[in-house]
């Protein structure tokens, strides 16, 4: 089993997360909050405002208007969507590499995890939920562990797999067994050493929804739906895919007939698709 120690140290090789991100959530976080805070914001890195307007000027976003200033990409896709898409220009530098031990090519990560932030967010707006960003920003890194154990991993796939097939073990549940910590609790810890706020870190390092306090908590619950939807739709590759729980009580909770989850399922290669024109857009 490798050394926890090793693990926990190679944490310290991740990117750090940009200032912009906390100011971002706190913003988004405060009722009393204006859009010119989310403009002074912005438009204090240079870099990410050309970012911005260079995501709303692409053929992907569709819009009909050149946008040329923050103030006109609020008004054209609203603060939730300026928001996002500052988030997910920030946070994904970590995820863009290939991830060998959980076969992921390089990006794949990326774009599964913002594929899994829209469902997520999606999934929350119809709980009328408040705490889009959040929400939306522990979607976008819940595997961040992964990036840290993927060595470790490579070296205990096929006891992992073992474990899997085999016994029926879950996947995070052979990690554990088979390392000595799981993806989703190093992502507790990664967000913990990247200050982010209490309910954000419980909601990554319950993604899985192993604690069944985190299954009655919609927000976590809105996480977990999306990571599944992803892995149903067939889309979502990895040798992880289908290796976790099903809470059926949980589905029945969202999605009131089957019809309504096969038609998000059915739409998720669209999520999938926007995310993978982002990542070309961004690369």
């Amino acid at each position: 089993m490798p050394n926890i120690k090793k693990i926990l140290k190679k944490v310290s090789t991740l990117q750090p997360v940009p200032a912009v991100v906390h100011k971002v959530l706190m913003m988004s976080d405060d009722p009393d909050s204006q859009l010119s805070d989310l403009v002074d914001i912005v438009e204090a890195d240079p870099a990410i405002t050309a970012n911005l307007l260079k995501m709303c000027n692409s053929a992907q976003m569709g819009l009909h208007q050149k946008v040329d200033s923050v103030n006109r990409a609020l008004t054209l896709i609203g603060m939730q969507g300026v928001v996002e898409l500052v988030l997910a220009q920030n946070l994904g530098a970590n995820l863009q590499k290939a991830q060998k031990g959980y076969l992921l090519e390089k990006g794949a990560l990326w774009q599964q995890s913002l594929a899994s932030a829209m469902v997520a967010k999606g999934l929350a707006e119809r709980q009328q939920l408040t705490n889009l960003p959040a929400i939306y920003t522990a979607a976008l890194i819940k595997d961040i562990g992964k990036v840290v154990l993927n060595d470790f991993v490579t070296g205990q796939a096929a006891k992992i797999q073992r474990l899997v097939e085999k016994k029926s073990f879950s996947f995070i549940d052979a990690e554990k067994k088979c390392i000595g910590m799981d993806h989703a609790e190093l992502g507790g810890i990664i967000a913990r050493e990247w200050n982010f706020n209490s309910h954000l870190i419980f909601m990554i390092e319950n993604h899985h929804l192993s604690d069944p306090n985190a299954r009655r908590d919609p927000a976590t619950a809105s996480i977990y739906l999306a990571d599944m939807v992803a892995m149903m739709a067939g889309t979502c590759i990895g040798v992880d895919r289908l290796a976790y729980p099903v809470y059926e009580d949980t589905f029945k909770d969202y999605f009131l007939t089957r019809d309504e989850l096969k038609t998000l399922i059915l739409s998720y290669e669209g999520y999938l698709s926007s995310a993978q024109s982002m990542f070309e857009l961004y690369n």
